[in-house]
């Protein structure tokens, strides 16, 4: 890929709810944490824009549900560290769509290892990809993620990334 070409990234309905899960159970009472992992969300939304293929071991191709393929996407799978959580829940998971056509990225679900040892059930997976194909369920990246949800992890504490950029943690 080259630097000039820019993939569009999504989100699909499911991803903000796992997001918001996440953000709820497990940085509920870790601001620092939550700040790291929003920080680290913006930071894959960048880099998917410009390579939405990396390579391992940070992201693989997956093998789609029985029966959910589709001619010009592909299923891709992110690993990577969750910001200043331990054991399995430290495995976290980004499930994506790449549509290579389109040039667009949708964000399909997002959880820890110790939420699924290898990722969501099939079954669920597979449902969950049709509606997201058949009905574009999705929305535009720009105008969620400055605006992480409820009370408890909404806009005023996530704007606050911009101010801890400098200062360690």
């Amino acid at each position: 890929m080259n630097g000039s070409e820019q993939f569009h990234i999504k989100l699909s309905n499911n991803f903000e709810r796992t997001q918001q899960k996440l953000l709820r159970d497990r940085y509920r009472k870790n601001q620092a944490g939550l700040v790291k992992f929003v920080e680290l969300i913006q930071k894959f939304i960048k880099f998917l824009s410009i390579d939405p293929r990396p390579r391992p071991p940070l992201g693989h191709l997956e093998p789609w549900p029985q029966g959910s393929s589709r001619d010009g996407l592909e299923l891709w799978k992110l690993e990577f560290k969750m910001p200043q959580l331990r054991g399995a829940a430290e495995q976290g998971r980004l499930i994506y769509l790449l549509d290579i056509r389109k040039k667009e990225v949708v964000l399909v679900w997002i959880y820890t290892h110790a939420e699924f040892e290898k990722r969501p059930p099939d079954k669920n997976l597979k449902h969950l990809l049709i509606k997201i194909m058949d009905n574009y369920e999705v929305s535009d990246e720009s105008k969620n993620l400055d605006d992480s949800g409820d009370d408890e992890t909404g806009k005023d504490k996530v704007g606050e990334n911009k101010s801890n950029d400098s200062q360690g943690a």
